[in-house]
C-alpha cells in the first residue's frame, strides 16, 4: 500500500487475471497509509469479479486480530 493506493505489482496481477465468479476482498499492512480509494481502484481495473470492502491492518498486527475480521467475513 503506497499512499491508499495499490502498489504497481498488485496492479499487474490484476490487470492479469479474470476474477468472474470470484469474490475479492483487499486486505494490507501498512504503517501509516490507509486503503484509500485502492479497493475500488483495483476492482475497476479488473472489471470482474465481487469486490468487497477491504481492510488496513496496522503493521505489527496481532494475528488475533487478523483471525477475528476473517471469521467476520462470513465466508
Amino acid at each position: 500500500m503506497w499512499w491508499g493506493e495499490a502498489a504497481w505489482p498488485v496492479d499487474s496481477f490484476v490487470e492479469n487475471n479474470d476474477f468472474t465468479g470470484k469474490t475479492v476482498i483487499p486486505f494490507a499492512t501498512s504503517a501509516s497509509s490507509g486503503l484509500g480509494d485502492s479497493g475500488q481502484l483495483l476492482a475497476d481495473m479488473a472489471g470482474t469479479g465481487d469486490w468487497q470492502e477491504g481492510m488496513r491492518f496496522r503493521s505489527g498486527v496481532d494475528a488475533a486480530d487478523v483471525q477475528e475480521w476473517v471469521s467476520g467475513l462470513g465466508l
